[in-house]
């Protein structure tokens, strides 16, 4: 038991480093002005990086310049193969929590007085984590059932399981869209923008 407790906390340090903190949300809107030659190639790209990321396509309006993302379970601290969470603090949250996330992104003309080749590219990660009601477990047998509806509420209410299921918003994840949009920076450049 003395070298199962340190080997156990010395392999936590490593996957959840020490000064591990929530990052300070975003000030305001995470964008980039970037010079885009073929907007439909741009927009057919980074729709391509966001499957990529997992992030499939809700809705997509190529006339306004919106994309937007259905909602995508984030990555676990032992799935090292993807990238939407970021920094320790966000993958020790969503290891604990079932956390979403969902992405939009907008490419709008930079302004008039700007060329007509320059794009404002705006990105927004929308951060959700799920709730789910309390069931009772009175017995090391009714753990087994803690999923099913033939377990109690904490209020002892037998309803369905998804009678008070919800999302709660967490806000924006500023380390993503920094991230995204870093990358979609990478995707105009290797288009010739």
């Amino acid at each position: 038991m003395r070298v199962i407790a340190p080997a156990f906390f010395s392999a936590a340090l490593l996957v959840f480093p020490p000064g591990c903190r929530a990052p300070a949300p975003p000030d305001g809107p995470s964008e980039i002005v970037l010079r885009i030659s073929d907007r439909e190639a741009f927009l057919d790209a980074t729709l391509t990086l966001l499957r990529e990321r997992d992030f499939r396509p809700q809705r997509v309006e190529r006339d306004a310049g919106l994309i937007v993302t259905e909602p995508c379970t984030s990555q676990q601290w032992f799935e090292f193969w993807r990238h939407d969470a970021l920094g320790p603090y966000q993958l020790l949250e969503a290891s604990l929590h079932t956390v979403r996330r969902n992405v939009t992104i907008r490419v709008e003309p930079a302004g008039p007085d700007r060329p007509g080749d320059e794009y404002r590219v705006a990105v927004q990660v929308d951060k959700q984590r799920y709730s789910a009601p309390e069931r009772q477990v009175t017995t090391a047998s009714g753990a087994l059932a803690i999923y099913s509806e033939r377990l109690p509420t904490t209020e002892g209410l037998m309803a369905a399981r998804t009678a008070g299921e919800h999302w709660v918003a967490l806000g924006r994840d500023a380390l993503l869209e920094s991230y995204l949009l870093g990358q979609i920076a990478r995707v105009a450049d290797k288009l010739g923008g």
